[in-house]
């Protein structure tokens, strides 16, 4: 009997199809249910990701490819990695995706190669290729630890996969910089490969959290969570709109941002069940307690955030106060003698103009320093 071995040429053209599988679903999936900057950015990185495999698969056979061709699948493998943390940064709210560094940085690493008189210098193009979608991979797996997802089951599973990725990939550029051995198809392909792999399922796992069923809501029905309250989206997007509006109008708005003290504690002694009544009992806390007009959302994992017209620099302390009211007057449940409490921080436009990232990360930031003390 004869074993049937997986040769590197084999295993560039295999890779393809479940690469053209996970690209295919995110990308349709994104373009049909939730066509945002985050998903595009990473339907970007499936695309360029998709374009290595396929280079890779096409030259297999002949064993040596051309120059262009080489600094296209180290272009394409860097503009992968960073597209995906640009996406990360999108996910959390910020301001820009800083998607244009993910492109330079791929431009910078095919240059070397196309500049080369006697052909590619393959150690040096592994070396730039690893080293800078090291870079991005750990870039990502920061970006992720951030705010209420580094609760995430899913975006920790992100994180660990990116860290590993990044650091492996470091690894190979710095063996390939120093010539001691030169890193086969298997040490760099087959985990460029699983990171997306686990990428695609991950990311479609978290947006699915994020912003309930979107294969299957109305887009009105995915703009508001269970909790009655508009999700991180559609709140920031209604929030960015009203803050201009009052910006031109003359006007004053505040932001006040509140995390359910001791949530994942609650989970854990009494089960996810009660975590889920308190959620549910805070939304209604605030929309009982806080001025009608007022716009309320949940950011995830605990975090509710309002915004309220300002009248003065008082108008925070003032809907704060009126949800400690409602907290301390009622319980979590029918039968349950369990009260929620939770920590605030607060911000406002009436010194000055800001936008909703800057709102949102004054407030973020004096929220941190309660939490602290």
């Amino acid at each position: 009997m004869t074993s049937m071995q997986l040769d590197p040429e084999t295993l560039l053209i295999v890779r393809v199809l479940p690469m053209a599988i996970v690209s295919a679903i995110f990308a349709t999936t994104a373009a049909m249910r939730h066509n945002d900057e985050a998903n595009r950015a990473w339907t970007a990185a499936f695309a360029a990701a998709l374009c290595v495999s396929g280079l890779d698969a096409i030259y297999a056979a002949d064993g040596a490819a051309p120059a262009v061709v080489v600094a296209a699948g180290d272009a394409s493998t860097v503009f992968a990695v960073g597209a995906m943390w640009s996406g990360a940064r999108l996910l959390h709210s910020r301001a820009r995706s800083n998607l244009w560094m993910a492109v330079v940085a791929g431009v910078l690493v095919a240059v070397p190669t196309l500049v080369q008189p006697t052909g590619p210098d393959l150690g040096l193009s592994t070396a730039l290729r690893a080293g800078a979608a090291g870079a991005f991979a750990w870039l990502t797996a920061t970006e992720l630890l951030r705010g209420p997802m580094r609760l995430n089951l899913n975006a920790r599973i992100l994180q660990l996969a990116y860290f590993a990725f990044g650091g492996w990939y470091i690894v190979l550029s710095a063996l390939s910089l120093s010539g001691v051995v030169r890193p086969s198809v298997f040490a760099t392909a087959l985990p460029f490969t699983a990171l997306f792999l686990v990428s695609g399922i991950c990311l479609s796992a978290l947006r699915v959290e994020q912003a309930g069923n979107w294969w299957s809501m109305s887009a009105e029905a995915r703009r508001r969570s269970k909790l009655r309250v508009l999700n991180a989206d559609a709140f920031r997007e209604d929030a960015a709109d009203r803050i201009q509006r009052a910006t031109l109008a003359g006007g004053h708005v505040a932001l006040v941002l509140a995390e359910i003290d001791d949530l994942d504690e609650l989970n854990s002694a009494f089960g996810r069940e009660a975590g889920d009544n308190a959620l549910v009992h805070f939304s209604g806390i605030l929309r009982s307690r806080v001025p009608a007009d007022a716009l309320l959302g949940h950011l995830g994992a605990g975090r509710f955030v309002v915004l309220v017209v300002a009248s003065s620099v008082d108008t925070p302390r003032t809907v704060v106060d009126a949800i400690r009211t409602g907290l301390t007057e009622s319980t979590v449940g029918e039968g349950m003698e369990l009260r929620t409490n939770a920590s605030f921080g607060t911000s406002h436009t009436v010194h000055s103009p800001a936008s909703f990232d800057s709102l949102l990360g004054r407030a973020d930031a004096e929220l941190a320093r309660v939490r602290k003390n």
